[in-house]
């Protein structure tokens, strides 16, 4: 059986090639891919199949292995792809933390999601053009989401960990997120770049290994300037939210290895280390979103099972396989009640 994000990511390519505007000519699509027991390798695999029984043959498929050659393979498609796309993806990181953290409290219905709109659109652009500059971007979008009108009401933190594209992709995890506000919750989302950062992490791991003294460097300073742009952007936040800073790599693992080795790689470890994370950082409960039968979403259930009564905060694992299920929202209602409990007890 294919995983969840495999088939929903198979039909977004399918959707994109059937637009009536689609251009063939001037498009490739990019999935990464992987080595190791997930399947995640598997899916540009699938991905090809799929296409060149589409009569898309010609489309090629950009898929660059996450190791000490990634950002060497990445390099293919221009020098400036890796940077740009970083920029891109701590800029709407830092918008979704905007919405995450004020559309819970907002005094006018909407309007928080009409700024996100806005500032989607406009960071999107900055990115596609390549010449755009972000920071007036953000700038901008501090002051305006600031001040948006809030209520003062304390409500219970959720913080949301599991496979990746599940917990970041709405339509994967059946809006969760809206879900927990409607239900009186705020929400911490794991970020996208957790698992970037980790994925340099082991790649370093493997260069040193290997005593591989260009891959190491060319590692070293990809962190840097990722570090560097990260720090660029988030100034503009400093004293507005929150759930700005998050901690790094190794930390992360730190905080999960008593309960399960860095040399078992993979979100698994990134999940329960972030879930003690977000723990220790006041969340009154840990929701662990992941694809249907995911191997490391599984060990993930198995031992915060028990992690989750150590640090004495409620966990509950959602897993999603495309069909919807009613049992779904009740255990989710079930389970803010509980964390609706933890905030009344911290009071």
């Amino acid at each position: 059986k294919e995983c969840y994000p495999c088939a929903v990511t198979t039909g977004d390519m399918i959707k994109q090639v059937s637009l009536p505007d689609f251009d063939a000519e001037r498009s490739a699509f990019f999935m990464p891919s992987g080595t190791g027991p997930c399947r995640f390798g598997q899916y540009n695999v699938f991905h090809r199949i799929v296409l060149d029984r589409f009569g898309h043959a010609d489309i090629p498929i950009y898929s660059p292995n996450q190791d000490t050659a990634f950002y060497r393979d990445l390099g293919i498609v221009g020098k400036a792809f890796a940077s740009r796309s970083w920029d891109g993806i701590i800029a709407i990181e830092l918008l979704t933390k905007c919405l995450h953290e004020t559309r819970p409290y907002e005094m006018e219905k909407g309007i928080t999601e009409k700024k996100y709109e806005k500032y989607l659109s406009l960071i999107y652009e900055a990115v596609r053009s390549g010449n755009g500059n972000l920071e007036p971007v953000m700038k901008k979008m501090r002051k305006d989401f600031e001040d948006i009108p809030k209520s003062n009401k304390k409500k219970p933190l959720i913080g949301i960990v599991g496979e990746i594209f599940v917990r970041s992709n709405k339509f994967s995890n059946e809006s969760i997120v809206r879900n927990i506000e409607d239900l009186g919750g705020e929400v911490w989302l794991a970020p996208v770049e957790e698992w970037v950062y980790y994925i340099n992490h082991t790649a370093k791991r493997k260069a040193l290994l290997k005593k591989e003294m260009s891959g190491i460097i060319n590692l070293f300073l990809k962190s840097f300037f990722q570090k560097r742009s990260e720090r660029k952007f988030a100034h503009y936040f400093e004293g507005y939210l929150k759930t700005l800073h998050e901690p790094d790599t190794k930390t992360i693992i730190r905080k999960a290895m008593p309960y399960i080795d860095d040399s078992f790689e993979g979100e698994a470890i990134l999940s329960v280390g972030k879930s003690i994370d977000l723990a220790e950082r006041g969340a009154s409960g840990i929701v662990n979103a992941m694809p249907f039968g995911c191997m490391p979403g599984t060990i993930v259930t198995a031992i915060m099972q028990g992690v989750s009564k150590k640090i004495n905060v409620p966990f509950i694992s959602i897993p999603y396989d495309g069909t919807e299920s009613t049992t779904t929202y009740l255990q989710l209602e079930a389970f803010m009640e509980q964390a609706k409990s933890k905030i009344s007890d911290k009071s």
